[in-house]
């Protein structure tokens, strides 16, 4: 009979201070940190196959740092490039991100040279401590903490984030998002768990401030190793969450109403309670120790900035009242102006443990096309990963996408919207060529 095997191992990756952290796309050094940040890797092997999931603890990541990864460990390992998926968490209180450009930042090559000597390191670990593992799956909706943050407001238009003085306004959200969190546990031969892989969709942009922290993906990870030991390794997998943030604007009709400051906290633990609950009720058995991978890249066509659009960004730079964030996305709308780029390279990928399938795309999709996706191949159970290998923008969907929000415009979403529909057909050919194996 076939045997599945389990090896995982998480590194310490905490910047030093003084480096910026990119919230709001403008320069905040680090002064401090609320936890330490980490990179975590579960290898999972059945009948000679091999897949190492690395979840990282950054804003987000390229893919020239994902191919570096990806060729180590190849080398060190013997590991197939296709079957290693590398997802940053998405954080906004982490450091400088892993990439060569973030809209004009560049990259701190000590800070990318530190998270990939760790990341190859936790991985490495990952892989020589296997064991015989049984995989056990459990998922609840949770609908505590996650909310489309765009909404159709009484005058018809759409806003993101409309704030309290706008609460009244709000008719509703203008897209359903996926509530889902799941567990996805791996325990030994005497029952004792040696890792898992826990997935739920929502920014993690709950904290704010200079002081590095983990936001809720740390706090939920700690509530786990709380139950289970320091040795526990939690792999989080942020899901499609592009327009998904903590904020129910419609409870800010109420003017007593507020977060507070440790909300990363309360979220992060309700949630790791709400897995811990999931443990009790029973997770049942992943059926078939499978192993298996599928990946396929392609090339999209990206959206040029328009004359007006050109125009827009140099009046925003000339205007001294216009907010940081204007101004670096039309500095970015410029920069793609003089230095064109035609086309994209797309990665979707697939990672297969029993029946479920782990899905990772390159960008930050809204949840509705996690939602499509998951429609398209039921009953087959998903895994989603944003961020997935590479750092791609946006991926907006109707109504959002015509209303011109923030994720919707240049430079945010640097595609058209057929390229959605061509995601999902490749996800779907991808899960099912999967299952084959």
């Amino acid at each position: 009979m076939t045997k599945l095997f389990c090896g995982a191992a998480r590194r310490c990756v905490t910047p030093p201070l003084g480096l910026n952290i990119p919230q709001c796309m403008s320069f905040n050094p680090a002064t401090g940190v609320k936890d330490e940040l980490y990179t975590h890797a579960v290898a999972l092997e059945a009948a000679g196959k091999c897949v190492i999931l690395i979840s990282i603890d950054t804003g987000g990541l390229g893919a020239a740092f994902t191919k570096r990864v990806r060729e180590a460990l190849q080398r060190e390992l013997g590991i197939d490039p296709a079957g290693v998926m590398v997802s940053a968490i998405h954080i906004h209180t982490g450091g400088p991100q892993l990439m060569e450009v973030f809209w004009g930042q560049g990259e701190d090559k000590g800070v990318t040279d530190l998270f990939f000597r760790e990341t190859v390191a936790a991985a490495v670990e990952a892989y020589r401590s296997r064991v015989p593992v049984t995989a056990r799956y459990g998922a609840v909706e949770d609908r505590r903490f996650g909310f489309c943050r765009n909404y159709r407001m009484r005058d018809g238009s759409i806003k993101m984030n409309p704030g309290r003085a706008r609460a009244a306004e709000i008719v509703g959200p203008v897209s359903e998002i996926d509530h889902t969190l799941s567990t996805l546990r791996f325990d030994d031969a005497a029952g004792k768990p040696v890792a898992e892989i826990v997935n739920y969709a929502c920014h993690p942009d709950t904290v704010g401030g200079t002081k590095y922290c983990a936001d809720f993906p740390g706090a939920l990870r700690r509530r786990l190793r709380e139950a289970y030991g320091e040795a526990h390794t939690v792999l989080f997998l942020n899901g499609f969450s592009g327009n998904v943030n903590h904020i129910d604007f419609t409870r800010y009709t109420d003017p007593d109403f507020g977060y507070t400051k440790d909300h990363y906290e309360v979220m992060g633990r309700a949630l790791g309670e709400s897995v811990l609950a999931l443990h009790r009720e029973g997770l049942r058995e992943v059926a078939t120790p499978t192993v298996a991978f599928a990946s396929r890249r392609f090339r999209a066509p990206r959206r040029q900035p328009s004359a007006t659009e050109v125009e827009n960004a140099e009046r925003t730079l000339a205007d001294e009242a216009a907010g940081g964030v204007s101004k670096r996305m039309a500095q970015e709308v410029l920069r793609l102006h003089r230095h064109p780029r035609r086309t994209e390279l797309v990665e979707i990928q697939v990672l297969r443990v029993g029946d479920l399938y782990v899905v990772g795309f390159p960008g930050e999709p809204f949840a509705d096309i996690g939602l499509r996706l998951r429609e398209r191949v039921a009953p087959r159970q998903l895994v989603l990963s944003e961020l997935a290998g590479n750092e791609l923008g946006y991926f907006a969907t109707e109504p959002a996408y015509s209303a011109g929000v923030y994720e919707a415009v240049l430079p945010s979403d640097p595609f058209e919207l057929p390229v959605i529909e061509r995601m999902i057909d490749v996800a779907e050919e991808l899960i099912l060529r999967a299952e084959k194996q």
